[in-house]
């Protein structure tokens, strides 16, 4: 009932919301007035104040809308969808939006988002009522891990079926697990009922999901697979081609099944001798609408093989990789069909090669129509939080515990044969954090929830089913400690002491400070009150294994009415897709530096809504530092995308400039064969040193001297400029500028400064080289230069210049390489329009004041401001820098301006270029880029 009076206060209060009035002023009132129908008599003040609270809660905004990149000479692309749009009937999709709002409990705004990115993904479609008219669709979506991208194209699907399509093939990765759990959400949220192995009608007596809410009767649509072990495409089952849609894994055998249906079935007819799309033989379905949707596109999808002859060029026709080439093969079947990739990490989608095409299998999977950034939630968790938003007091992670490898335990490498000993410490502290989650969230009324905890700390199943009997064998022992040991056993006390250190009422309200969106109230909870509910806590755990080997089934489906808390061990089958409900702790020890790989493991993204605080993530501290690479890169990546979408590029734009980013070599080698002519561009960038080693006096005398000539030739040459108008920085007399400065005295320094072998983006040797060459063609030849000066005491720097003693940058030391240290961030938020006229002033003014409103990210900004330098125009701004804690440094050595080794970094801000010559050739780092080696983990 209550779910009823939620609907009809949405239609009462949908006016003034898009009208911009605020929840909290128009749902209580509403509220007020509709339960006072006769229909709500029933109905108590504690109903109708959860019903004002879950309305309040879903109709907060979300933060930022997506960004779209489409192919501007799209001649054979006919507009349809905002024409036929009105004489559309939606049932499909205002049943799955009504189940959001009341089923799910989604944020209005997060679903009229979804709304509109899947309208506007069904306007890049084709028209699939039109008879007799060929198309080819192909696009790709670029998500967060964890967000909701199921959710995303589950929406889409259900549009599709209302506008007509009439075949949809979901791809859901490469292991039963993920196929059976995308097949049970596809089943409650488009069909709407329960699709057992019999396939019968009487399947669809067992509403579910969608088929549940009143008012909405069970619609036509069928699926030939079901969320069964078995349940994958068979041979056996009919392809009728109306309104079906199956979900299947990545495997070569079903591919190989459903291809041969698709040749065979009646409507499959052979290719005519005039037809360019396939050879002779072959046989094509028309007026059969398909879509294809990809999930996680970029594995297993992607073609491995190599496609490129001994003079570079593509062979005419090469043999792809067998998953690829079923895919292929199975969408050139259909003459009227559309293929979308999903996924968080399109590193190796971008770098498909958009001209690899065979007679037989057509083109490859280059999302060459389009790309679209999804929408990110107002609460969703990402990388970005977990890595990169630290405490303000204490400088720290607030979800991240560091951890070293254990020896008895998961040595780093080890092999399947190894026998794990016994339990370290840290992963009981990891259990005692987990037992408290869940006590915690049942204190907060959370008591019917799911809560995991997941175990990754191997690829190999001998070696997790061993993991599961220690780790079962240690939840006994706490058990038996805890129900029997009267307060005093180990494990007892243990728990207490986890709770008063990581869990006590201060640390979880600064979390919760941290992270307001996350929250609908403050929580805060005593030892006394949480200390009755550890015990059935302990009992609530059961631990699995989640592998091909283990028997074990994650069936969250089956413990709705009182929640399943889970300690799930596994590998593979958890690092991709596979959802780990509530997943609170996790304890993580595999590594891998291929950006793709890494993300996807993150399996603790997602939404925390009311339980963040109580979330914990155990792993190595290089680990820590390869996610917050990543992060970083990642976030780039997509203010890349935006920025491009703003100015309306297109796929093959995004793709080049992805191929050629500095810091954007992020998969593994044979996903990159396509990539393998590799150049660096640094067009629109801020470069900044910021990685230094620790230990290297000579290191910092090589860059005094390089630092030292630039000022000395640009002093004698150059107008200084102590007076150069700011607009926005404050102004700093004591700062020195030079403007006009010409290319070479910037190439001669580029070339003389030396930057660390693991700074790929910050490479002083490729920066000049790019300068050099864009110099050449008219372009980076007005350079603004400026000294910083600050930070106290002058001594002498040049005959005429006197320096302080810099920016004091304490760092943070480098979790991957532990000889050296990171500054964070050398820049000011000012220093960027150093070189600024008064109109680029306003015009970046007005930008970052739209962006705001708009609630675009900090990077798309940055990128449309540096755009406003022309092409003539770069920046150069030089920092001395000291690395002083309490006055020590954690550089080594004589590091002064009299031993001429005073450490000195530098920022360089470059202007947009669309020039050929902007692209320099660049050798992939091995150190980044790093291939499986067959006889153990990744490194």
């Amino acid at each position: 009932m209550i779910d009823v009076l939620k609907d009809i206060v949405l239609r009462m209060i949908e006016k003034p919301l898009n009208d911009g009035v605020q929840p909290n002023i128009v749902v209580p009132p509403a509220v007020e007035q509709a339960i006072a129908l006769p229909m709500f008599v029933s109905l108590t003040e504690t109903d109708k104040q959860r019903a004002i609270d879950e309305l309040i809660t879903s109709l907060k905004p979300s933060a930022q809308s997506g960004a779209l990149l489409a192919n501007k000479d799209d001649v054979n692309h006919k507009a349809w969808y905002k024409e036929k749009k009105e004489h559309i009937e939606f049932n499909y999709w205002n049943r799955y939006r009504k189940y959001l709002l009341q089923k799910k409990n989604w944020a209005l705004d997060v679903v009229n988002k979804l709304d509109d990115s899947t309208d506007t993904i069904l306007e890049l479609l084709e028209d699939p009522m039109e008879k007799g008219r060929s198309f080819d669709r192909r696009g790709l979506a670029f998500g967060y891990v964890q967000s909701g991208k199921t959710a995303h194209f589950t929406g889409l699907i259900n549009k599709a079926f209302d506008a007509g399509y009439k075949l949809i093939i979901v791809l859901a990765g490469m292991h039963n697990d993920l196929r059976t759990q995308t097949q049970m959400r596809l089943d409650a949220e488009v069909l709407g009922y329960e699709n057992s192995v019999k396939h019968t009608s009487q399947n669809k007596e067992n509403r579910i999901g969608v088929g549940t809410l009143p008012g909405h009767y069970i619609l036509e649509v069928d699926s030939p697979t079901d969320r069964t072990e078995q349940g994958d495409f068979q041979s056996t089952r009919a392809l009728t081609f109306n309104k079906q849609i199956m979900v299947i894994k990545k495997n070569k055998t079903v591919l190989e099944k459903l291809l041969k249906a698709c040749q065979r079935s009646p409507q499959a007819l052979y290719v005519s001798e005039e037809d360019s799309e396939g050879k002779r033989g072959y046989k094509i379905i028309h007026d059969v609408p398909i879509l294809i949707i990809d999930d996680e596109a970029d594995q297993a999808s992607i073609d491995t093989s190599n496609i490129y002859d001994e003079n570079g060029e593509i062979l005419e026709e090469y043999d792809p990789k067998a998953i690829n080439s079923y895919i292929r093969q199975i969408y050139k079947t259909f003459s009227q069909r559309a293929y979308l990739g999903y996924t968080a990490t399109p590193f190796a989608n971008v770098l498909i090669n958009q001209d690899a095409v065979t007679e037989m299998h057509g083109q490859d999977l280059f999302p060459q129509d389009f790309i679209v950034n999804l929408p990110k939630a107002f609460n969703y968790v990402g990388p970005a939080e977990y890595f990169l938003k630290t405490d303000g007091d204490t400088g720290k992670l607030p979800f991240v515990r560091e951890i070293n490898y254990d020896e008895n335990f998961a040595p780093y490498p080890h092999k399947k044969t190894f026998e794990p000993v016994k339990i370290p410490d840290t992963l009981k502290k990891a259990m005692y954090s987990f037992i408290l989650s869940i006590a915690l969230r049942r204190h907060r009324g959370q008591e019917k929830m799911h809560n995991s905890m997941l175990i990754h700390v191997t690829r190999f199943k001998d070696v997790q089913e061993k993991i599961k009997v220690l780790v079962s064998a240690m939840r006994k022992e706490i058990l038996e400690d805890v129900e029997n040991g009267q307060g005093r056993g180990e494990h007892y006390k243990g728990i207490k002491k986890q709770f008063e250190d990581e869990y006590n009422a201060q640390k979880l309200n600064a979390i919760q400070k941290m992270f307001p969106d996350q929250f609908d109230d403050y929580f805060t909870a005593e030892w006394s009150e949480i200390n009755p509910l550890i015990l059935g806590a302990i009992k609530s755990i059961s631990v699995m294994s989640i592998n091909g080997n283990s028997a074990d089934v994650l069936e969250y489906a089956d413990y709705e009415d009182k929640g399943l808390n889970v300690i799930a061990i596994g590998g593979d089958k958890l690092s991709r897709g596979l959802t780990l409900e509530g997943l609170t702790v996790s304890y993580y020890l595999r590594a891998s530096k291929m950006y793709d790989t890494l993300m996807q493991m993150g399996r603790w993204f997602g939404f925390r809504q009311n339980f963040l605080d109580v979330c914990r993530l155990y792993t190595t501290k290089d680990l820590v530092g390869w996610f917050q690479y990543v992060a970083e890169a990642t976030d780039d990546l997509r203010a890349q995308l935006d920025y491009m979408a703003e100015i309306k590029a297109e796929p093959k734009e995004f793709l080049l400039r992805v191929r050629s980013h500095p810091n954007l070599l992020i998969t593994s080698q044979n996903k990159m064969r396509s990539a393998k002519q590799m150049k660096v561009n640094y067009s629109n960038e801020l470069v900044q040193t910021t990685v230094f080693p620790i230990d290297d006096e000579q290191f910092y005398k090589q860059n005094y001297s390089a630092a030292r000539a630039l000022i000395e030739q640009v002093n004698e040459k150059y107008e200084m400029n102590p007076q150069i108008d700011m607009r926005i920085a404050k102004l700093n007399s004591s700062h020195y500028f030079w403007t006009g400065v010409e290319a070479q005295p910037i190439i001669d320094f580029l070339e003389q400064y030396q930057t660390v072998s693991s700074a790929t983006r910050a490479d002083s040797k490729y920066i000049g080289r790019y300068v050099k060459s864009l110099s050449e063609v008219g372009e980076l030849t007005n350079w603004t230069v400026v000294l910083i000066n600050t930070g106290g005491e002058e001594e002498v720097f040049t005959s005429s210049i006197s320096l302080q003693r810099g920016i004091k940058r304490t760092g943070i030391e480098d979790k991957i390489h532990n000889h050296l240290t990171s500054l964070k961030t050398l820049i000011s938020g000012d220093h960027v329009f150093f070189d600024f006229s008064q109109k680029m002033a306003e015009q970046a003014k007005e930008i970052k004041g739209r962006d705001e409103v708009e609630k675009k990210a900090k990077g798309t900004t940055a990128l449309k401001i540096r755009a406003l330098r022309k092409p003539t125009d770069a920046l150069l701004i030089l920092y001395p820098f000291n690395n002083e804690i309490n006055g020590v440094s954690k550089l080594v050595g004589d590091l002064t301006y009299a031993n001429k080794s005073k450490p000195f970094a530098f920022a360089i801000l470059t202007p947009e270029t669309s020039s050929e010559e902007a692209e320099v050739d660049y050798v992939i780092n091995e150190s980044i880029v790093i291939e499986k080696d067959a006889g153990a983990e990744y490194v």
